[in-house]
């Protein structure tokens, strides 16, 4: 939806992944048509909006406009496959993971599902609505993927290995560029991204979605390699190239992120 609709469908266009983009009518949704040619199907008109203000690593959100996306049959209306879940803010119904789950792996990331706005509009993110999210998926075999902030204490850095078993999902927990941690099939692993590549950071973690979602769940690669691969991918997007990378780049770079299996 919005903003992750257009990082994550470029960046699978720029993998190669043959993807279908459902967003809701609005700029992208255009750009998307415009730039690439990607297939877009509009569920409902208008698009949730912020103002971002970003100061390093960090960015303060005020919204702006609320919006929900007008899904009809939800995922039974669409095939078999590989499902990437991103919203901004409570556009996109639990019900729509759920069905999604009864037809294919499913990477969601958290931040459209934990967000919540205070009276001036500032948005921030909520350990009991990522509580109560993923008690509600437990078991389903989703991979929920965020930013350290967004999990609850407990489930940040190793503590990922304790919240995966009790909610049965597997996880992926990104830091801009602090080490990132990933619970897939019962292992957990500590990733290090590459060091030195410095840029706007906005859009990094949808590109890190959609580029475990394809390496991971899409091709079947060993959970080492397709995180060494999505760390590759967003931190070459922080380059602010156009294009941000191409897969052969994404292959070399990958080489330059250890990740290591903590258990």
């Amino acid at each position: 939806m919005g903003g992750p609709a257009f990082y994550i469908g470029t960046a699978l266009h720029l993998l190669g992944a043959e993807a279908v983009v459902v967003t809701g009518e609005g700029a992208a949704a255009a750009l998307l048509r415009g730039l690439h040619g990607i297939r877009v199907e509009v569920a409902g008109g208008g698009e949730t909006l912020f103002s971002i203000d970003v100061d390093g690593d960090s960015r303060t959100l005020r919204l702006i406009r609320a919006s929900r996306m007008e899904l009809g049959g939800a995922a039974g209306a669409w095939g078999p496959g590989t499902y990437i879940i991103s919203g901004t803010m409570g556009e996109i119904p639990v019900e729509v993971v759920e069905e999604a789950a009864d037809r294919g792996p499913v990477i969601l990331d958290l931040q459209g599902f934990v967000r919540e706005a205070a009276d001036g509009g500032e948005v921030a993110s909520s350990a009991d609505l990522a509580r109560g999210l993923m008690r509600r998926l437990a078991g389903l075999g989703v991979l929920v993927r965020g930013e350290r902030f967004e999990f609850p204490p407990e489930c940040r850095d190793e503590g990922i290995a304790g919240c995966s078993r009790r909610y049965g999902l597997d996880m992926a927990i990104t830091d801009a560029g602090n080490p990132f941690y990933l619970a897939v099939g019962g292992s957990i692993y500590r990733g290090h991204p590459i060091w030195g590549i410095h840029g706007e950071p906005i859009g990094v973690g949808d590109v890190f979605t959609a580029a475990l979602g394809h390496y991971l769940l899409s091709l079947g690669l060993p959970a080492e390699e397709a995180a060494a691969r999505a760390s590759a991918a967003a931190t070459l997007k922080l380059r602010g190239r156009q294009p941000w990378f191409t897969p052969a780049e994404v292959e070399g770079a990958a080489r330059r992120v250890r990740v290591e299996r903590l258990g």
